[in-house]
C-alpha cells in the first residue's frame, strides 16, 4: 500500500529516508519547501509460524538488524454513507479518537496507492468533496454513518534498519501482516512534473525494496493471499466493501 502523509500528521518509529533530490531542493529553495512522506507497504500472511519467527528473531538464523516495538492498540470505526465513498476508494475513519481519510489512488487491496489526509476540518472537506454536499457547519457524524468498529492489536518491529513490520489481530478473530518503507519528499512550487515523475520512480523502487527484503525472509513471509482487516471483517458481517 502506498500512502502520501503530511509528516506533522503521522510519527513512524522507523527514521523515514530523505531522498536525494529532496536533499537538494531543500539547499536551493528555502522557505518555499514543504515536507510529505511517502510511505509504500505490502500485506502478508501472519501465520502462527511466521509470528514466532518474528517474534523469535528468526529462530537462530537471526535478521541483519532487529529491534521490537512493543504492542500498541488501536480503536477504529470506519464511516461511509449508503456504500458512496467506499465505491470511490475513499476511507473515512476515526483512530484511537483522530479523524482520517485514506483516498485510494491505485493498486489493489495487497499493494495499494493511498493518499492520507488528519485532521477534523481537512477530513471533512474531503467527505463534502466526496459526496458533493455542503456541510453547512455539519460535522462527520452528522454527515456519515457508523459501518465498521473494530479494535487491533498491532505488534511491530524494525528489522534490517529500515524495514518496519506489523503484525494486526483484530478483536474479531483476523490476524494480518505488513511490511512498511518510508521516504520524505520535499516539493517546491513550479516543480510539480518533476515531483510527480520523482514520486513514481521512487515508489517502485521503494516497491522492489520490499518485496526483495521479503524474499530474502520466507519464513517470516509466506506466500498466499492476505485478507485486509477492513474486508475481513466485512466478510463477516457480510458486506462488500
Amino acid at each position: 500500500m502506498f500512502r502520501m502523509l503530511n509528516i506533522s500528521t503521522k510519527c513512524t518509529s522507523a527514521l523515514p529516508r530523505i531522498s536525494r533530490r529532496s536533499r537538494k531542493l531543500a539547499s536551493t529553495h528555502s522557505g518555499a519547501v514543504q515536507f510529505r512522506q511517502l510511505e509504500v507497504e505490502r500485506k502478508f500472511l501472519a501465520t502462527p509460524s511466521a509470528i514466532s519467527y518474528l517474534r523469535s528473531n528468526g529462530e537462530g538464523s537471526r535478521f541483519k538488524k532487529y529491534k521490537s516495538l512493543g504492542v500498541q492498540i488501536n480503536h477504529d470505526v470506519y464511516y461511509d454513507r449508503d456504500g458512496v465513498l467506499f465505491s470511490k476508494g475513499v476511507y473515512i475513519r476515526r483512530r484511537n479518537g483522530h479523524w482520517e481519510a485514506k483516498i485510494r489512488t491505485g493498486g489493489n487491496f495487497i499493494n495499494s496507492a493511498f493518499r492520507e489526509i488528519g485532521g477534523d476540518k481537512a477530513v471533512t472537506e474531503v467527505v463534502q468533496k466526496s459526496l458533493t454536499v455542503t456541510a453547512d457547519g455539519a460535522g462527520i457524524e452528522k454527515l456519515l454513518e457508523p459501518c465498521a468498529e473494530f479494535i487491533t492489536d498491532r505488534e511491530s518491529w524494525i528489522i534490517d534498519g529500515k524495514f518496519r513490520v506489523d503484525v494486526d489481530t483484530t478483536d474479531f478473530g483476523h490476524t494480518v501482516g505488513e511490511v512498511e518503507l518510508t521516504e520524505v519528499l520535499q516539493s517546491a512550487s513550479g516543480e510539480q512534473g518533476e515531483e510527480q515523475e520523482e514520486e513514481k520512480n521512487l515508489r517502485e523502487k521503494m516497491n522492489q525494496e520490499i518485496k526483495a527484503f521479503m524474499q530474502t525472509y520466507p519464513p517470516a513471509f509466506p506466500t498466499g493471499r492476505p485478507i485486509g482487516k477492513l474486508s475481513a471483517y466485512f466478510q463477516k458481517v457480510g458486506r462488500e466493501t
